[in-house]
């Protein structure tokens, strides 16, 4: 907390002293001097052509190609990223298969949604239940290439909000599927003098296609900005309640011969979870003198969650507090940016005894207090045809854990100085050549860093890791075709793999060192331009990696040269998105490499491939728009799994259940009325 009122404080004096007069301001956006949308534009992430970093960009059309809900089957059309989706509770996201050995969440990314990091103290990221109608665009950059945003091996997920452009609109969105399946969307956007509001309501329900998989989800946000002078002012407020059953992964002979079924007891004590989470933002970004300006974000996340399980009822109740500034200036051939963030969060955790209905006796009480500080610069330099960027983060991070009535177990890490470089050279306006290396890290999670009894594990380090990516972008033919090509290879100390006593204990060990080399491309065609209301693209995106254990020993079990699991060696995605005056049509191929479900490489899930539909039709009066569609996914009902636990426990004689079935074919409808 500490660190957060210094920054606050600071900040009051830098808006007294940095506040100019309107005439000072030049809004010619051919002057070097910085305009109002340029400050407006910050917030949003915006990247040059010439950003050295691999990085990937999805748009509100590839957003909206599928369902209304389901975001894993458009991110798994990245190269690099991929979405396993066990349940609509249970996800993981890996990018580059950083992240993969966390068991039933996302881990090693960071998220932003506006200004306002989705990612807990705790290292978690839950990007699965903002509504489809609070992302506008998405933007994804992969490995630690922006220390702007910490240093995480993996990358960074921003969601950008905001819809460009003043409106008065109002849209309804309206869904029904397979499954008992039903969603609904609702937007309302004013423009207000200076700026605008947005309101956006949704819900999700659905019966499941597994035993013990009900869902429930409502969302509510409210989104504006206000021109204050020469200043905006921004705030992004959202709640989410959620209650879903869990019906969790199945050992292989059901997953083969009864994928309905819910594993093990869980259907049988009928395992839930139920929460309400808060999150609130608001920012002001501001000019100053001389091409300078800052933005500064206060933001605050709450959340009460309630989880019910065969071994114990989890209740837990989580607040965070932060602040992000960010200082630019922008000169004629660069630019330097610079500032911090921190967040203080504490987390009070309680176990109970399973008691049928009611609240079975109090089996333990812990708090827990996990408090980091970024430390951030970046500089950009570019003459003619070649660009360069050096950044660093500096990270702080301290954990507190207080067992039941105890005094508290304190640590904090040492400082981690991740440094980073790129260069990119542009051989012409369609061609051009990138490069990076950077240092990235993560810091092992509450639960990774807990010993079975409760005390701190002051043995376990954050893992470690350098980056090295070459790339290739060419844009030709009017910009028709969009061809990506990169190459990486990364090398970590420390990586942080869970160790399992039973079901639910499990926590974290370092593995000594691993390696991870892959390649990722992307083409984008337009075999028609957009001419009279017809159009034709063609896209594919591919992934391939290799990941070996170099050296790790656990229980006297050598792992080194073992494939790390949870991995596909590759993913391939195919698309098809014509028009034909009102009709559009869209499809998508998906085939999923083979993967190892255990370190020792003796169990290996062989992958799946499926193909994807969607149909729709527009229809236009004066001031309505109506979009009519139906879609289909996995249409030739394939047998797969959609999310794999590796290193499965087996306890008691069970089998180890390793695997989350995927749906067989499904079909939704809806209707979209704009006004």
């Amino acid at each position: 907390m500490r660190y957060i009122a210094i920054i606050v404080l600071l900040q009051i004096k830098v808006v007294c002293l940095g506040q100019v007069s309107p005439d000072s301001i030049i809004l010619d956006r051919t002057s070097r001097h910085i305009d109002v949308v340029d400050v407006r534009a910050k917030v949003k992430f915006t990247l040059p052509d010439y950003w050295s970093g691999d990085y990937s960009v999805m748009d509100s059309l590839q957003l909206h190609s599928g369902n209304s809900y389901m975001l894993s089957e458009q991110l798994n059309k990245i190269p690099g990223v991929q979405m396993q989706q066990g349940t609509l509770s249970t996800n993981r996201i890996t990018i580059r298969g950083i992240g993969s050995r966390t068991p039933y969440e996302t881990n090693r990314i960071k998220a932003y949604w506006g200004d306002i990091p989705l990612t807990t103290g705790d290292g978690v990221t839950a990007v699965e239940d903002i509504g489809f109608n609070d992302i506008a665009s998405l933007r994804i950059l992969k490995g630690p290439s922006s220390s702007l945003y910490g240093a995480g091996l993996g990358g960074v997920l921003f969601i950008n909000p905001f819809v460009d452009g003043p409106q008065n609109k109002v849209s309804v969105t309206s869904e029904a599927g397979s499954f008992g399946t039903v969603s609904g969307l609702m937007d309302l956007n004013l423009d207000i003098k200076g700026g605008g509001l947005s309101i956006g309501l949704s819900s999700l329900k659905s019966s499941g296609y597994r035993e013990n998989s009900n869902y429930n989800r409502y969302n509510a946000s409210v989104k504006g900005e206000v021109r204050l002078g020469n200043n905006y002012l921004r705030f992004l407020y959202n709640f989410r309640y959620l209650n879903g059953q869990i019906p969790s992964s199945l050992n292989e002979e059901d997953f083969r011969d009864n994928p309905k079924a819910a594993g093990g007891t869980w259907g049988i004590i009928k395992g839930f979870e139920e929460s309400n989470r808060h999150l609130l933002g608001i920012g002001i970004q501001f000019p100053l003198e001389n091409n300078k300006f800052n933005s500064l974000t206060v933001f605050g996340t709450g959340n009460q969650l309630k989880e019910v399980r065969p071994f114990n009822e989890l209740g837990e109740d989580m607040f965070s507090f932060g602040v992000r500034d960010k200082y630019s200036f922008v000169g004629e051939n660069y630019k330097v940016e610079g500032g911090v963030e921190a967040m203080n969060e504490l987390n009070t955790v309680s176990l109970y005894e399973v008691d049928g209905e009611a609240k079975g006796l109090l089996l333990s009480r812990n708090k827990y207090n996990r408090s980091y500080f970024n430390l951030f610069g970046l500089l950009e330099l570019k003459k003619n045809a070649f660009s360069f960027q050096a950044s660093v983060n500096l990270n702080k991070t301290n954990y507190k854990i207080t067992p039941g009535e105890g005094l508290g177990d304190r640590y904090s890490y040492d400082i981690i100085v991740s440094p980073g470089i790129g260069v990119s050279y542009s051989f012409s306006e369609s061609s051009s050549l990138l490069a990076s290396l950077g240092h990235g890290f993560s810091a092992p999670s509450l639960l990774e860093s807990q010993m079975p009894d409760g005390s701190f594990n002051s043995n376990i380090k954050p893992e470690q890791g350098v980056t090295c990516d070459v790339g290739y972008r060419h844009k030709g033919w009017n910009d028709r075709l969009l061809m990506e090509l990169t190459i990486y290879y990364m090398k970590m100390n420390n990586l942080l793999v869970t160790k399992r006593e039973s079901e639910e204990i499990f926590y974290g060990i370092n593995a000594g060192e691993t390696k991870h080399a892959g390649v990722e491309a992307s083409v984008n065609y337009d075999l028609v331009s957009l001419c009279n209301q017809k159009s034709a693209t063609v896209s594919l995106s591919y992934f391939a990696s290799g990941n070996r254990f170099e050296r790790f020993v656990d229980d006297g079990v050598d792992f080194k040269g073992n494939n790390l699991p949870g991995i596909p060696n590759y993913n391939l995605s195919l698309g098809f998105n014509g028009q034909l005056k009102a009709f559009s049509l869209l499809l998508d191929y998906k085939r999923v490499g083979s993967q190892y479900l255990d370190d020792e490489n003796s169990l290996k899930y062989s992958g799946f491939d499926k193909l994807s539909g969607k149909v729709t039709f527009s229809l236009g009066w004066p001031g309505v728009k109506t979009i009519l569609y139906m879609g289909v996914d996995n249409l030739f009902d394939i047998s797969y799994a959609s999310m794999v636990l590796i290193n499965a426990p087996s306890f008691g004689g069970s089998k180890p259940r390793y695997y989350y079935p995927g749906l067989p074919l499904n079909i939704y409808g809806g209707i979209k009325i704009s006004l």
